[in-house]
Order: C-alpha cells, then structure tokens, then sequence
C-alpha cells in the first residue's frame, strides 16, 4: 500500500500536533486510519472493521450531529467529542507509536467497505465496561448525557460494544 496521500495532503501517518491540524493537513482516509489507530488499535481485524462501518454507518445516515458527510468530519467531529482516540498519541503520531499497526489500521481504512458490515445499522460503539456500566446504571438504557434512551440493537466484537438507540433508524 501507497504511503502517499494525493498532492493535496501529507502522506499517510505524518506525525501532526493536533485534531486541528489533522484537519488542515489529512485525506479523509488518513483520518479514518488514524481513529482506528486511537479506539481501535489492540483490538482483532475484524474488531477494526467494526469501528470503520460505524464512521460509514454515520456517513450513510448524513446527520449533522456527526459531523457532515465523509470520514474526515465525522472522527474529527467536536475535536474528539465523538471519537475520544483521535486526540491520543496513537491517532497524531501513528508511525512513531507502532508502525505496524498503523499500516493494518491504513489497509481497513482504504478497504473495509469490501467487508460485509458485521455491525448491522449500528452508529456507536464503547469498550464493554463503559457500556455496562452506563447500562446498567439507567436501567438498560444508555444516556449520553442528555438523557436516557432505549438501545434498539447492540453486539460485541472483542472489547468494543457496537450498539444504536430509538430514533437513528435508516
């Protein structure tokens, strides 16, 4: 696989200070590689693969809550709001903290949409203890933040829960 974005971006895996500067200077490619790289990264091949359908998920529905309609804005959304790993080291300094994984995380990237979604219409996913806890603190219901609402779907591929709430259906 290319090391190269187009002319327009730096090459994939540049080290960058910040999401804003990830922003400014990454494909939308190179920000999907770099969330995995952040949330995903000690996580199976196919547990990458999940995380990636919930940024194509999130494309696929198109609301502005998730920051717009391609990869780019949607892990960058909210400076990490939406995806806490793209503000880790892993996500601004990929190649410096394991290139190998950054090259796995780049190919799932560039290729996952060839999978078949292993996480149905699900639009969030947590490790498996966030969302037990929050669970099971609101009576099977997760709440973020602004209320409790009711999970319509969830599954569990290695330590992340994959999971949709009433209202997001497409």
């Amino acid at each position: 696989m290319s090391t190269h974005a187009t002319n327009e971006f730096v090459p994939y895996g540049t080290s960058v200070s910040s999401v804003a500067e990830m922003i400014e200077k990454c494909s939308p490619i190179d920000c999907l590689a770099r969330m995995l790289m952040g949330e995903a990264r000690g996580e199976s091949r196919q547990g990458k693969i999940a995380c990636a359908w919930v940024v194509r998920n999130r494309q696929t529905i198109n609301r502005s809550e998730f920051g717009g309609p391609d990869y780019k804005s949607i892990v960058t959304k909210g400076n990490g709001g939406q995806f806490n790993g793209i503000t880790s080291t892993a996500a601004l300094k990929p190649l410096e903290v394991d290139a190998n994984a950054w090259e796995e995380c780049l190919d799932i990237a560039s290729n996952f949409y060839r999978e078949n979604n292993p996480i149905r219409k699900c639009l969030w996913f947590n490790t498996n203890s966030k969302y037990n806890e929050v669970t099971s603190a609101n009576g099977g219901k997760y709440n973020f933040g602004n209320g409790a609402v009711t999970i319509t779907d969830h599954l569990t591929i290695g330590n992340h829960t994959f999971f949709t709430v009433e209202g997001y259906d497409f």
